[in-house]
């Protein structure tokens, strides 16, 4: 009964309403499309080269967003079907909160970051959402700035938020309008 009902359930979640998307930046083509449980070792592998040693997400985590009863959307992005980045958004109430945003080293500042936060903005739309938000580390400055430059001010410091390091992290937000 128990394998019926997890077939059931990965039935349900492989059924996407996400259309896969092709963008061309720098005479190179990235494929959009929505995450599936199948995806979670390539976006463990993402965090493990942009953490480094640090795997702020396990498997169990992962799965327990793409199962939430939340209102939710998980994007990758491929190239040549390999995963090079991902981003993840939940809707609570009136917030959209980008709850993790991946993208591998030799692809950054490429523009991607900017095309997942256009991705999650325009879902948090389509869903009513009032504001978005996020957090990030007071170290990550180059993830700063690109939030910054997508309109996101800072709301608080968090203080010892990232239990890795007892680092600050800065609680950020953004109005839609």
């Amino acid at each position: 009964m128990l394998k019926r009902f997890k077939a059931f359930l990965s039935f349900l979640r492989e059924q996407s309403d996400y259309l896969e998307k092709t963008v061309t930046l720098d005479d190179k083509t990235y494929h959009f499309r929505e995450v599936f449980p199948k995806d979670i070792k390539a976006l463990m592998h993402v965090q493990q080269l942009v953490y480094k040693e640090y795997q702020p997400w396990h498997r169990g985590a992962f799965l327990s967003e793409l199962y939430s009863i939340h209102i939710h959307r998980y994007l990758c992005v491929s190239v040549h079907k390999k995963i090079i980045a991902f981003i993840g958004i939940r809707v609570v109430g009136s917030d959209a909160h980008i709850t993790n945003i991946a993208v591998i080293p030799t692809y950054q500042n490429k523009g991607l970051g900017k095309q997942l936060l256009a991705e999650a903005e325009m879902f948090a739309r389509q869903h009513g959402c009032q504001t978005m938000s996020l957090e990030v580390r007071i170290s990550n400055s180059g993830a700063q700035r690109l939030y910054t430059t997508f309109g996101y001010t800072t709301r608080q410091v968090l203080t010892e938020y990232y239990s890795e390091g007892n680092e600050d992290a800065l609680d950020m937000v953004k109005q839609l309008k």
